[in-house]
């Protein structure tokens, strides 16, 4: 198999892809997109190979809510069941009833279906966009994106905009709906200013602050884009990133936004699956690029065209103290590393462990179980039922923030003999070693990426704060074949 690729990674001629939604289950991918009268699947095992799978959602009898217009699926897995949230509407002469949108469930035992919608949509509201979100709390939140009086333009333009609202189950809302984002910039418009879009709601947290990455523009054209805002609670208050938009058209790639996020193979990598427009040929086509922390917000390394790495699997050094791993356990009991969680029983559950110097921290199903000291580094997990697709990659992923007085320099010992990428998000002026090579040296007002790439194993990543005072964070070396 080949070891690049280019954009896009799905593209049938004159077919149409948008709002993609990937989520890994037991080793392999699945990626939804909108159709207009059913929901399509491609499964692949490395984000960039994708075999299509056919239709997992079909129109139900003429009587019911949803017959045509499936847009925007997104899938959550809980506790054996798949819920698949996406909007439907009754079909007139002229195609879809815009007036009569509504979100609603479809669910299933298989990632490859078939779904079965509920009998009744989840908002009896103009809704679409649902992305559910599981905090690291074990909560559960709905962003979805409604059409209001409330979601018009500072100037009175027509436009939706994303709320929130909390879930006490996967199909029951709780019936707190609260404002995220709504149209406030220029660049959330069409093309004559006519129409307004925050839609496509993606979220992520980081050091304890809520990240909502966004789709401003007209998804027809080149004004769609990415924008990003953060609050310290899903309820908010939500502030946009003042250098919004953050992922925008290129003269190959147009109108790139209505996101996705996805872990890598190799467990560690994070990575924006988004739909974008190539020339001479209809349709929104499917995209991956890598996406990195920045300080105070994210960055997607695109919209690329040129040739790139398929992104790579596990890489474990064991010279390297620190380490990520994932699996997939299905039992009463799982142990490793000396400690001991008890499973629910119920399916499989999402296993995530991070190891650095003697500091665990355990996510079951995306809640954290467990943050401490262990005796034992080696991943070898054991269960009273089943374990699959387990990974292990070496890497340090370093959220903490490190202000850095003139001439101060903080260091990471990383250690092994494998190649690493090494990322890392500098604000002030700062030279960056490895070892003691320098790779990196210069000044930034605001936050920016800085990333390099070595041939060789890397003792030390070393930053020293440079004619004036230097703040740094968002480090992520990881291992690499």
């Amino acid at each position: 198999m080949a070891s690049y690729f280019r954009n896009p990674v799905i593209s049938q001629p004159g077919m149409d892809h948008g709002d993609p939604f990937a989520m890994s289950y037991l080793g392999r991918y699945y990626l939804y997109h909108t159709g207009g009268s059913g929901v399509h699947l491609h499964t692949s095992t490395d984000l960039v190979n994708w075999r299509y799978e056919g239709t997992v959602l079909a129109p139900k009898a003429e009587c019911h809510w949803a017959q045509v217009d499936y847009w925007a699926p997104e899938v959550m897995y809980s506790k054996g069941t798949f819920y698949m949230y996406v909007s439907g509407t009754k079909r007139t002469a002229k195609g879809g009833d815009d007036a009569l949108r509504r979100l609603g469930i479809a669910r299933s035992k298989s990632p490859l279906g078939p779904f079965e919608w509920d009998e009744h949509p989840l908002f009896d509201e103009w809704s679409i966009d649902a992305h559910p979100y599981r905090d690291d709390n074990g909560s559960l939140w709905l962003f979805y994106n409604i059409r209001t009086e409330e979601t018009r333009y500072v100037d009175g333009t027509t436009g939706c905009g994303n709320v929130v609202e909390a879930m006490s189950a996967p199909d029951q809302a709780v019936g707190n709906q609260m404002r995220v984002t709504f149209p406030t910039e220029p660049w959330e418009g069409d093309k004559k200013g006519t129409w307004y879009w925050n839609e496509g709601p993606t979220v992520l947290k980081r050091r304890g602050t809520y990240y909502q990455m966004y789709s401003g523009g007209c998804y027809r054209d080149e004004t769609y884009a990415i924008g990003v805002a953060t609050a310290p609670s899903p309820l908010g208050p939500w502030t946009k990133y003042p250098r919004n938009p953050i992922f925008t058209s290129t003269s190959a790639i147009s109108g790139p936004g209505h996101h996705s996020v996805v872990l890598g193979p190799d467990g560690v990598n994070l990575y924006a699956v988004y739909h974008g427009r190539i020339p001479q040929d209809a349709g929104r086509k499917v995209h991956i690029d890598r996406l990195f922390w920045v300080g105070d917000h994210l960055k997607i390394l695109g919209p690329t065209e040129e040739e790139q790495k398929v992104p790579s699997g596990p890489v474990y050094d064991p010279q390297v103290p620190h380490w990520k791993a994932t699996a997939w356990v299905r039992g009463t009991q799982v142990e490793f590393c000396g400690l001991r969680l008890s499973l629910a029983d119920e399916g499989y559950q999402y296993l995530q462990v991070s190891y650095s110097c003697g500091l665990v921290t355990v996510y079951l199903d995306q809640k954290l179980k467990y943050a401490g000291l262990v005796n034992d580094n080696g991943f070898v997990p054991t269960c009273d039922g089943t374990i699959v697709a387990i990974t292990q990659t070496s890497c340090l992923d370093d959220a903490n923030v490190y202000e850095l007085a003139l001439g101060q320099n903080h260091s990471w010992h990383f250690g092994g003999n494998s190649p690493v990428d090494v990322s890392l998000a500098i604000k002030g002026s700062a030279r960056v070693y490895a070892d003691d090579v320098l790779m990196w040296e210069g000044h930034s007002d605001s936050f920016t990426l800085v990333r390099f790439i070595t041939s060789y194993g890397v003792n030390e990543i070393r930053v020293v704060a440079d004619s004036r005072q230097a703040t740094v964070t968002d480090l992520l070396v990881t291992a690499m074949a």
